[in-house]
């Protein structure tokens, strides 16, 4: 482990994960693990594998619970990643998101642990300038975008070594993501329409565990742009997980999203390219692979999960 060497290692240091429960939640525990870290599971309701359940947006319940937890490190995970529902009422977007870091920064300054807080590339417009690097100026379009920017904000003048991660396109794992609807409506429909003019860096949910591991291992400070190399259309990316998983590429018809939103009309929008440069993090030795391999490894395993029998046969034959 190239890390060890330099920085903290993390074993026997207590690492709390909040937003356990969730799709990157999952994978952290687990990462930590093979670090040797002594990983402590929030989630916002009880469930397999929640240490504590608690919710952060309280003041008091989250403070005390979370100061019971004598923690060296948290990895801030959660949130209400909810675009158009918190684009409808931002006000949950302001509870879940920006209340909810304001108390896990205070309570990590008052047990003098080491902060990591998940943001996302939707804290920048999308209409120029991308790739993004740490330093581009922010302009959300979105109520998520700025309750995340204020939940950065907070990180970020707590002034004491804190980080900000921002990551973008998140998938893999359980609940919903952008391969798994792809899949499932390939097999249930036979075809799909994707945009083809929306840009990103769409990044493997247990790449970014590991990625996030490693950064708390070198207690980086301020904001680190943690995705997977390359850029992608959601149209590339689309075809790329139905090319991967046995089905036809051409399956997936490219669509404008002008196109897209008269038919389908979404509260919030999106940036046309909010592709991310990670420059701050490569400079600490952290880099996560291109994109392309980590679909190419893990879409196979989510096609063994959806899709039937015979299609599997396929699957398997064309590895």
């Amino acid at each position: 482990d190239l890390s060890e060497s330099s920085g903290h290692p993390l074993a026997d240091q207590r690492v709390v994960v909040t937003g356990a429960g969730g799709q990157l939640g999952r994978l952290l525990l687990p990462a930590g693990r093979r670090s040797a870290a002594t990983m402590i599971a929030f989630g916002s309701r009880p469930g397999p594998g929640i240490d504590v359940a608690v919710d952060l947006a309280e003041r008091e319940a989250a403070m005390d619970a979370l100061q019971a937890a004598t923690p060296d490190v948290i990895i801030h995970a959660a949130a209400c990643t909810d675009v158009d529902g918190v684009e409808r009422d931002p006000r949950r977007g302001e509870h879940s998101n920006a209340r909810a870091t304001q108390n896990v920064v205070d309570a990590t300054k008052d047990a003098g642990a080491y902060l990591i807080a998940v943001s996302t590339d939707m804290v920048f417009p999308g209409d120029g300038g991308a790739p993004y690097a740490e330093d581009a100026p922010t302009a959300p379009i979105s109520a998520y975008g700025w309750s995340k920017l204020l939940a950065e904000q907070t990180v970020l003048e707590a002034a004491s070594g804190f980080a900000v991660a921002r990551t973008a396109w998140l998938y893999g794992g359980a609940g919903k993501h952008f391969p798994r609807t792809v899949l499932t409506v390939l097999r249930d429909r036979g075809e799909m329409e994707v945009v083809d003019d929306e840009f990103g860096s769409p990044t493997y949910a247990g790449d970014l565990a590991e990625s996030l591991v490693q950064l708390a291992k070198r207690r980086g400070e301020g904001i680190f742009h943690l995705v997977n190399g390359g850029r992608a259309s959601r149209f590339t990316l689309a075809r790329e997980t139905a090319r991967v998983s046995g089905f036809d590429p051409e399956q997936v018809r490219p669509i404008s999203t002008k196109a897209f939103l008269e038919q389908y009309p979404l509260p919030a929008r999106r940036p046309a390219d909010s592709t991310l440069r990670n420059l701050r993090a490569a400079a600490l030795g952290i880099t996560l692979r291109d994109w392309r391999e980590a679909v190419r490894e893990y879409v196979p395993v989510l096609a063994a999960e959806l899709l039937p029998e015979r299609e599997r046969a396929s699957v398997d034959g064309g590895m």
